[in-house]
């Protein structure tokens, strides 16, 4: 379809353009900051909102989504947008306290706000530990995503290993050179380049498959495979116990517990309205592109029926290359150049994030303050240049030799960071809680997360379980234990603080 020079050359375009945002972005900072971290950052509302949505949509956009919709059918959009509806209440109730206790202590990592309350190194490594598991295989699986994209687009032209190499060479030497700032700032070019690819793909496959008629879409699928209307879908994929599971474990561990996001939604926000818009937004972007992503698995299913479940994740170019081609070989070529693009930036959107964060996580949970490595503001963004650097050449290593379930591992990586949300709930709302409660909620959530993917429930149920346990274990065993709210005085006058100053509450 495209030659292996055309996607080299847009390659190198798209890195070049990336290389010098990241220049302009640390220019600027030099002008209003000095000894600014490459790890921190503040942004305004539209900055927050598209880098929140670019870093959260990852490789499901153009590859595995449009194939769970194939075998899920419309329940599967139901359960999408079940989860989305439930993100301003979620965000409220949390990430916007979040935000304001941010606001005195200038967090960098998920587990420092834990650490806040209840001063426990011990939590803090766990914590650390959790975050970093859930943060490697999704940057492994983007440039995984990404090579086989120019596989793709290339008729399997394109060496696989070559691909994977470059590619992350220049996302970590980005992510090196123009940090979290850079990142934020080129998501929401990268954000708009995506969602206006799925679309085009979207509409142009209807208007050649069934003359832009959905309806005739429809009729077709009711008339061949009537069941993408029911559960469990064509391929009996969502279950009674999914129904529930599966948005269940996206509405918390997906939009709220995963690392890069709890920063971006805790963090980077540089005023309470802009935490607000993120709120009234995100699931306005959300369902606009999972609404995306289902017409595509819908006018994939009218169009060819009962394709094998591995064709189903490239339904994509599989339109493309077969019924647009035959159509129209320019148009083809077209829309080819547009699922490439839009999967390099949706892919790499997520994967700076994740390597940021998790560059985080090593610099400051575990060099910083576990290990006690001396780090002065001198020296902080040389060595979080040079964490990043290993990191990233650590997925790209991974993503050379990957392991078999590796997109697999992205869904559990959602349900592993889940038992650590009760604890965030009881951080902001009950001082009651104890730090033995936090650390063995913690331990024993995660414990029952790896129990049930190991006895099969975790593929239905994912992270429930165990963030049952978590809630459990927390409240009886902070019953059991002496109060200690004490470590946390500083925690809650900040929070008190901050309601009073930017809700203007009035106190007693």
């Amino acid at each position: 379809m495209l030659n292996i020079s055309t996607v080299w050359v847009m390659i190198t375009i798209y890195f070049l353009f990336l290389l010098a945002v990241a220049f302009y972005v640390t220019q600027q900072e030099k002008k209003v900051a000095t000894g600014t971290s490459v790890l921190k950052t503040s942004v305004s509302w539209p900055v927050l909102v598209m880098t929140y949505i670019a870093s959260l949509m990852s490789t499901w956009v153009f590859f595995a989504g449009p194939g769970g919709y194939y075998r899920g059918g419309l329940g599967y959009w139901i359960s999408e947008m079940s989860y989305i509806s439930l993100f301003p209440i979620i965000a409220h109730f949390t990430m916007n306290k979040v935000w304001i206790i941010n606001k005195s202590f200038d967090f960098a990592t998920p587990a420092d706000f834990y650490y806040q309350r209840w001063k426990s190194p011990v939590l803090r490594l766990v914590l650390g530990i959790v975050f970093l598991a859930s943060s490697f295989p999704y940057i492994a699986s983007v440039l995984i995503a990404i090579a086989r994209a120019a596989d793709i687009a290339t008729n399997a032209s394109m060496n696989y290993t070559t691909t994977v190499v470059i590619v992350g060479v220049l996302m970590t030497v980005f992510v090196m050179v123009g940090g979290v700032k850079s990142a934020a700032t080129v998501d929401t070019i990268q954000g708009l380049a995506f969602i206006s690819a799925l679309w085009a793909i979207a509409i142009a496959v209807l208007i050649v498959g069934f003359d832009g008629s959905l309806l005739t879409a429809v009729k077709s699928i009711w008339k061949n495979t009537p069941e993408f209307f029911s559960y469990p879908g064509p391929a009996n994929w969502v279950g009674y116990a999914s129904r529930f599971g599966y948005p269940f474990s996206c509405a918390i561990g997906w939009t709220i517990m995963l690392p890069h996001v709890f920063v971006r939604s805790g963090y980077f926000g540089d005023s309470l309205q802009a935490q607000r818009r993120l709120s009234f937004f995100t699931p306005a972007l959300q369902a606009f592109v999972w609404t995306g992503t289902m017409l595509i698995g819908l006018i994939g299913i009218a169009l060819a029926p009962g394709l094998p479940t591995t064709t189903t994740e490239l339904i994509i170019p599989h339109m493309i290359n077969g019924i647009v081609n035959e159509f129209n070989h320019t148009l083809s070529v077209v829309l080819m150049i547009a699922f490439f693009t839009g999967a390099v930036a949706v892919g790499l959107s997520t994967a700076n994030a994740f390597l940021a964060v998790a560059s985080s996580i090593v610099l400051s949970d575990f060099m910083k303050n576990t290990f006690k490595v001396k780090i002065t503001e001198k020296n902080v963004n040389t060595i979080s240049r040079v964490v990043i650097l290993a990191l990233g050449i650590g997925s790209l290593l991974l993503a050379i030799r990957p392991p078999d379930l590796i997109f697999t591992l992205i869904m559990f990586s959602i349900a592993l960071v889940m038992p650590l949300f009760p604890t965030l709930i009881f951080a902001i709302y009950w001082k009651r809680g104890t730090t033995p409660a936090a650390i063995s909620s913690s331990i024993l959530g995660v414990i029952t997360i790896l129990l049930t993917y190991y006895f099969g429930y975790g593929n239905t149920w994912y992270g429930a379980f165990g963030m049952l346990v978590s809630i459990v274990v927390f409240v009886v065993v902070s019953l059991l234990t002496k109060d200690d709210s004490a470590e946390g005085s500083d925690f809650y006058k900040a929070l008190e603080t901050g309601l009073n100053k930017y809700y203007n509450l009035q106190t007693d």
